[in-house]
């Protein structure tokens, strides 16, 4: 079974190619995001502070595998700029690989989240939208919700500072209640191998539909939880030279103001919650 998945991830993997939106196909595919967008009651504000040219959005990672937050932006950008300004968002090879989800992926413009992808798009003038938390925020215990967590990772940043473009926030907010994960599994994906071996940073044990109870980083069919998206002002990296790609302190000083900028937003936004799911 392991080595048929690890195909699977492999022939994605070696697809690492910039997205290309399909708008012939978007009038469908947008017809079919909008539907699932009343059933979240999704609200998203603060487009117009996305800087003209490239950058990197940068996102906390929600809903486990579902991934729903970037594709409701990605059509809001869509109506907003009438495709003429598009952007790329990376995602696992394991969403990529999926049937027929990994074809609507990419034909809405998802790539293989990977170093060349994102150097790729952003020479060629998209927006890039990355989500450094990855597999470890998206199963996150519930009881931590409406915390940004990227685990440290940085990524994000050297990308940022190698192409000269701005960081700018997007910060989704109640996708974390369409399940409930009770425990993350970091410690047995580390000594078990798992994590080297589908690229996962957790295992988790959780609730979520329809399987009732869980195990493991799977597919589940979210709960109707409200969810509210919005971009924060664009962090610009003019002040730092091409050598705080290897500055530590540097890094870490860029890292923590998109986590401050970030937690910030997550805090005002969620304070205005007063019930799960419902919002």
């Amino acid at each position: 079974m392991s080595q048929s998945i690890w195909a699977m991830l492999s022939k994605a993997a070696a697809q690492e190619t910039v997205g290309d939106p399909d708008y012939e196909f978007g009038g469908f595919a947008f017809k079919v995001i909008n539907a699932i967008g009343r059933y979240f009651r999704v609200e998203i504000s603060g487009l117009e502070k996305v800087p003209d040219g490239p950058a990197v959005l940068v996102g906390n990672h929600n809903s486990g595998l579902t991934f729903i937050d970037p594709m409701f932006v990605g059509v809001a950008w869509y109506n907003r700029t009438g495709g003429g300004d598009e952007f790329v968002y990376l995602v696992h090879d394991a969403m990529l690989a999926t049937p027929l989800l990994g074809t609507f992926l990419r034909k809405m413009g998802a790539a293989k989240a990977c170093r060349r992808v994102a150097d790729d798009s952003l020479k060629m003038g998209r927006k890039v939208m990355i989500y450094p938390g990855g597999n470890y925020e998206a199963f996150r215990p519930y009881s931590q919700r409406f915390k940004v967590d990227f685990g440290g990772k940085k990524g994000f940043i050297r990308t940022a500072l190698r192409h000269r473009v701005p960081i700018v926030p997007v910060v989704g907010v109640g996708a974390h209640e369409s399940f409930i994960v009770l425990w993350r599994g970091e410690n047995l994906v580390r000594r078990s191998g798992l994590g080297k071996l589908f690229r996962v940073d957790s295992f988790p044990i959780g609730l979520g539909l329809p399987w009732g109870i869980f195990a493991g980083p799977i597919f589940h069919f979210p709960l109707p939880a409200k969810i509210q998206i919005e971009v924060g002002d664009s962090i610009s990296l003019d002040a730092y030279g091409e050598d705080a790609m290897d500055d530590e302190d540097a890094l870490e000083e860029i890292y923590q103001r998109v986590m401050t900028e970030m937690q910030a937003i997550m805090d005002r936004v969620s304070s205005g919650r007063r019930l799960p799911v419902l919002g």
